[in-house]
């Protein structure tokens, strides 16, 4: 008898401290589904500008959990049809837009294949002291987008 809840006890702290990793390892792959997620819809959004012949832009709502949104603009440019919202909690809890250095919030994306120079910051709730998981998409103003990660 003693045994087994040697082992039970053993076994309970091990699946306690396995938890607190696995845990830390969702809460990363949500941040990296959602950073490839917005890099992915800039990039489309800039080829459907250029193939439609029409401007798009993006519209990023900074805050907990933030969200961004793809417009389409008329022949004129006047008005916009939504084509999206996106919302990062929809991939996983805790994840948040943190900062954009985009003007007014804004990515434009021209017919002629060019886009607004920025970056868009994502963050999760994995953090150490004062330093969390970050996740950043630049785009280039020829429409280059990457994404860098800081993960804990």
């Amino acid at each position: 008898m003693v045994e087994v809840v040697t082992v039970l006890a053993i076994f309970v702290i091990m699946a306690s401290i396995a938890s607190v990793y696995m845990s830390r390892y969702v809460n990363n792959t949500n941040l990296r589904t959602v950073a490839r997620q917005l890099a992915s819809d800039i990039a489309n959004s800039k080829q459907m500008s250029v193939t439609q012949g029409l401007n798009y832009r993006m519209t990023i709502t900074v805050g907990t959990p933030g969200q961004y949104t793809i417009e389409q603009r008329d022949a004129a440019d006047t008005t916009s049809t939504v084509k999206a919202t996106k919302i990062p909690t929809d991939s996983g809890a805790g994840l948040k837009i943190d900062s954009t250095t985009y003007l007014n919030s804004t990515i434009y994306f021209q017919q002629r294949g060019t886009t607004s120079l920025g970056e868009v910051v994502l963050k999760n709730s994995v953090c150490k002291a004062t330093i969390c998981s970050t996740a950043t998409i630049n785009s280039t103003t020829t429409g280059k987008t990457y994404v860098t990660y800081i993960m804990q």
